[in-house]
């Protein structure tokens, strides 16, 4: 008679620690920067070695941020939040045009007949693989003899990106290739058009796909230190998020002010966690490209 005897499961026990490892050993910086934006000034000036909690801990560091900045005096705001509003209104104008325009692009490529669409798609790929960074300074150059420098710094880092970018529309385009073409035909014999046919079609399936490109372009866009580093110098009134957080150090120089620039480095992460936690499920879904099936 056979008897029904549960295998120890070592395997699984085995990926669970070692996902729980790797799960510490991710989150340890955060969880070290975390835990020192808490400490006093006073104890971290005095202190030799790191500390995991202090008796005294407190939100001095946080309060400092916004009550004890130099842009308070000549901007009217604290660094960390008018780097933010910088940062948002840089990022979003361009992010949310070139989305639009991408996946028109991308529309186009995947649903539309046209001479010379698959020469024209594989030379904008082509162009994709070239590194365009090294190209920074050129553009640098090209951009200050039209005079987008100074007070215009802000153009070179919102104008071009509103064309869209070349990869976010190869991305598009696999998604709407898994659109079937029936759906267009339907919306064509009522009587829409190319833009009727996109928004009221193309766009509201595509949601995962757009949403995914959006949170790999805001979070380049949020992170971008090269760009504003090398338009928006000099002008604190358009400083954002990244340059006032490479700044911190000179703007806070006293012993033990550890606690300030863990404190503002903490609160520049939130709003990128934020959106991930609220988008993650659009995120997973539009990682896996597809479309709707026939």
């Amino acid at each position: 008679m056979k008897t029904n005897t549960k295998k120890f499961p070592i395997g699984r026990i085995l990926v669970y620690i070692a996902l729980i490892l790797y799960t510490v050993f991710l989150f340890f910086p955060i969880i070290t920067v975390l835990v020192t934006s808490f400490i006093p000034t006073e104890e971290l000036a005095t202190s030799t070695e790191f500390s995991w909690w202090s008796a005294n801990a407190n939100l001095d560091a946080y309060i400092s941020i916004f009550t004890n900045d130099s842009y308070i005096m000549t901007t009217g705001l604290p660094g960390l939040v008018l780097g933010f509003i910088n940062t948002m209104w840089i990022t979003l104008v361009p992010l949310l045009m070139g989305l639009m325009t991408a996946g028109f692009s991308a529309f186009a490529f995947s649903k539309m007949d046209f001479p010379g669409k698959e020469g024209l798609f594989k030379f904008s790929i082509i162009i994709r693989m070239i590194p365009l960074g090294a190209f920074g300074i050129i553009s640098y150059v090209f951009y200050s003899n039209i005079g987008w420098t100074g007070d215009l710094g802000f153009l070179p880092l919102v104008i071009p990106g509103m064309f869209g970018g070349i990869g976010t529309m190869f991305f598009l385009r696999l998604f709407f290739d898994g659109i079937p073409d029936s759906l267009i035909e339907a919306a064509r014999l009522d009587g829409a058009g190319f833009f009727q046919v996109f928004f009221k079609v193309m766009a509201p399936l595509g949601k995962p796909a757009f949403i995914s490109q959006f949170i790999f372009g805001f979070v380049g866009g949020y992170n971008n230190y090269l760009g504003p580093q090398l338009y928006l110098q000099n002008q604190p009134k358009f400083v954002t998020l990244q340059l006032y957080l490479s700044q911190i150090r000179s703007l806070f120089p006293n012993a033990g002010s550890e606690n300030i620039y863990s404190a503002a480095a903490i609160l520049g992460m939130l709003p990128l966690i934020v959106i991930y936690c609220f988008m993650q499920k659009y995120f997973i879904e539009g990682i896996a490209v597809g479309g709707v099936k026939e």
